[in-house]
């Protein structure tokens, strides 16, 4: 399979004004990727991912080494060339006033028109397709100013769909999205890389999104890159490194990072319903669940729980109380204000947890990677005679 990005030596870092460098962030990065996959960059704060992908761009130059685009030195691409090839989407926000929505998903296809800088008609319909695809083609004729910081985010990755590169870019494309448009355009980019056999290179903060949805990672952590799948060893066991000493739990199995619970002691739950959901909300209270005991549990509490359609009941057995709550919330305010009192196994058991874990949380020496071979909407006028839509597919019907 063909390589579509490989460094070999890589060492990137920031321009003096004056004269040299201010010093490289990493050096010797020998990395690669191939086409049909999605692959994440992800790390602390200033560890260089930003100044990573915006040197393989072109759009900073190396301290030294190689890069390599599709097997061609990047230095060897005029600027049109590499156009095609490469597209970046950056943080920077962009508020051009009068710009249109339309307009600025369009310049992605100006590596595609010639001299004269004319839109064809297929190019037209790229740009709406791309805009359908980011769920903006109604805005089309809305003016940039006017957009939320989410939606001009969306707007940027369509112009780079319209750019049709093999090889796409992204510095913190979910960063300004909300949760659902976060999870569609993850979705999309995936379905890009792996359909239309693009390379898709992304940055984030998210770890747990980046172990659940990457082909592949590259993790920054002590000027070192760690590559491989989400689970990898050296991948999981960087990641664990990365949140040595800290209050932070990672999930081997699902790829989660969560802060750590205090346990309190143990409850019994009797149930029939979901019992996977129940579980994870008696652990986040800080209770160990005994699920499904064959007979009520004597020194702990004993909770039933029947889940419906729309209505949850709780019934609370200890001692000699019984109590009766409606839902999750509050069972678990009744617990925080009422805990039950801990059994001597139990405190035993999470003294000796805390003991391991303090152990296992001592910070290791990180080992190097094995070496890689060289706004508010905008009011629009309304027509007594013309409804929004019609107005939209007038305005399509006069740009193309």
């Amino acid at each position: 399979m063909e390589k579509t990005i490989e460094t070999m030596d890589l060492m990137i870092g920031y321009r003096r004004r004056a004269s040299g460098y201010s010093g490289s962030i990493m050096r010797r990065i020998n990395i690669s990727t191939v086409s049909g996959e999605l692959l994440v960059v992800a790390g602390l704060n200033g560890v260089g991912k930003s100044t990573l992908l915006r040197t393989m761009a072109g759009l900073q130059k190396q301290v030294d080494g190689k890069i390599f685009l599709c097997g061609k030195s990047i230095f060897d691409y005029s600027r049109n060339e590499l156009a095609r090839t490469i597209s970046f989407v950056s943080t920077e926000p962009v508020n051009v006033p009068y710009l249109k929505v339309f307009d600025l998903a369009a310049m992605g296809r100006y590596p595609h028109t010639g001299r004269m800088g004319r839109l064809s008609m297929e190019d037209k319909f790229r740009v709406l397709d791309a805009l359908e695809l980011v769920g903006l083609r109604a805005m089309a004729f809305r003016n940039v100013d006017m957009l939320s910081d989410g939606e001009r985010q969306r707007v940027m990755i369509a112009r780079t769909l319209v750019q049709d590169t093999p090889i796409v870019l992204l510095d913190e494309p979910t960063a300004y999205l909300d949760i659902p448009n976060k999870y569609e355009i993850l979705a999309l980019l995936q379905r890009l890389a792996h359909q239309q056999n693009k390379t898709i290179i992304y940055s984030t903060h998210d770890l747990s999104l980046a172990m659940r949805t990457a082909d592949k990672v590259w993790l920054l952590s002590n000027s070192y890159i760690y590559e491989g799948a989400p689970e990898d060893h050296d991948i999981q066991t960087a990641v664990q490194e990365l949140f040595a000493g800290s209050h932070l739990d990672f999930n081997r199995i699902t790829g989660e990072i969560t802060p750590e619970t205090h346990l309190y002691g143990e409850v019994a739950v009797f149930t029939k319903n979901d019992p996977g959901r129940i579980r994870n909300a008696i652990a986040r209270l800080g209770y160990h669940c005994i699920l499904n005991s064959k007979t009520p549990v004597d020194n702990l509490p004993n909770i039933t729980i029947t889940i419906r359609k729309s209505t949850t009941e709780i019934t609370y057995a200890f001692n000699s109380e019984e109590m009766q709550f409606s839902s999750f919330y509050e069972l678990g305010s009744y617990l925080r204000k009422n805990p039950p009192p801990v059994p001597a196994s139990t405190l035993q058991s999470e003294t000796a947890e805390n003991t391991k874990s303090n152990v296992d949380r001592k910070p290791k020496t990180p080992r190097p990677p094995k070496a890689a071979p060289k706004t508010e909407p905008e009011k629009e006028t309304k027509l007594e005679t013309v409804t929004p839509d019609e107005l939209q597919e007038t305005q399509e019907m006069e740009l193309l």
